[in-house]
């Protein structure tokens, strides 16, 4: 499995649609995008950005991306410009995606070991019981996390 990220610049005026046609794809666009590979695709927005990110379960990246992105033109809802392309002044005029480099992973395996299999470290540690009297939780937060 490999994890793609980009985040995207939608001019204000075609946002709604994007997004829309986006977070709605018909069942033909659907069964192209799991045909190339594409699972679990998450839209995440921030101010006037969007984050997207998806799992690709395949054998030849490079092609199904290919076979993908013309799909995606041809129903007129592939961003062609990329970031580096598009003059600085043109940046808030213009769509535009750019790839997100990957810093790390962090917990992609259990870090317990097998005898610990049972075991609830958080029992363990004092005022634990206390936790849940320091979250904080934003009901109309974007990101819909807790915050310590």
């Amino acid at each position: 499995m490999k994890r793609v990220a980009e985040i995207m610049y939608i001019v204000e005026k075609e946002r709604e649609e994007f997004l829309k046609g986006a977070l709605n794809p018909d069942d033909e666009t659907k069964k192209v995008l799991w045909l190339c590979g594409v699972r679990k695709q998450l839209y995440f927005a921030l101010n006037d950005l969007i984050f997207m990110t998806f799992e690709y379960k395949g054998n030849n990246f490079a092609e199904d991306m290919s076979k993908m992105s013309a799909y995606l033109d041809s129903k007129n809802l592939l961003i062609k410009q990329r970031r580096k392309d598009v003059p600085t002044e043109l940046r808030d005029t213009t769509n535009w995606w750019a790839p997100v480099k990957r810093l790390g992973v962090l917990l992609d395996k259990s870090p317990l070991d097998e005898e610990y299999s049972d075991y609830n470290i958080l029992d363990m540690i004092e005022g634990s019981s206390d936790y849940n009297d320091n979250l904080a939780y934003d009901e109309d937060d974007w990101s819909e996390g807790f915050h310590f």
